[in-house]
């Protein structure tokens, strides 16, 4: 139906087939670009994983394990080289950073969970009072909290105040 639709606005199916093409094959080549590239990394993760729990059963002498973690390799394609040390895992990122907050809200955050207002914030970080205010609304909004002291509880919390 679409494509009739369109063949009488292009008066020929030619064209029609060709734009539709082109610009479906762009969509799905840049979609299988990033389901592979996750595919990519979760391989990497899961090869970490299981090169860690094959050294450690080797380690221990858990015979069952290290082949239950070779066979699970094989299956999953992943190389367990055990003369290669696997890297270590990356830190897991601070709960500021998890939340998204940047440096500047993590800043604001501080001020705010010291009890400062925005006029006080502004003239601590050298900002205007609306800048201040807008930090302190998107920081809301990324904790998930209605007001400042429930801002102010989250971030003693997670310790994000000095």
């Amino acid at each position: 139906m679409q494509r009739r639709l369109c063949a009488v606005c292009f008066e020929s199916t030619d064209h029609v087939h060709s734009a539709v093409g082109v610009r479906g094959q762009v969509f799905n080549r840049a979609r299988l670009a990033g389901d592979l590239q996750a595919r990519a990394r979760r391989a990497r993760a899961a090869g970490l994983v299981l090169r860690r729990a094959w050294l450690v059963a080797d380690e221990l002498g858990a015979v069952w394990l290290k082949h239950e973690a070779t066979a699970l390799a094989r299956r999953a394609r992943i190389d367990l080289d055990p003369d290669v040390q696997p890297r270590p895992l990356p830190a897991a990122p601070s709960p500021a950073q998890q939340l998204g907050l940047t440096p500047r809200e993590r800043e604001v955050l501080a001020l705010v969970a010291d009890g400062r207002t925005n006029r006080q914030i502004a003239q601590t970080l050298y900002i205007t009072d609306k800048t201040a205010s807008v930090h302190v609304s998107r920081i809301l909004a990324k904790l998930g909290v209605a007001n400042r002291a429930e801002a102010a509880a989250v971030a003693h919390r997670l310790r994000l105040t000095s």
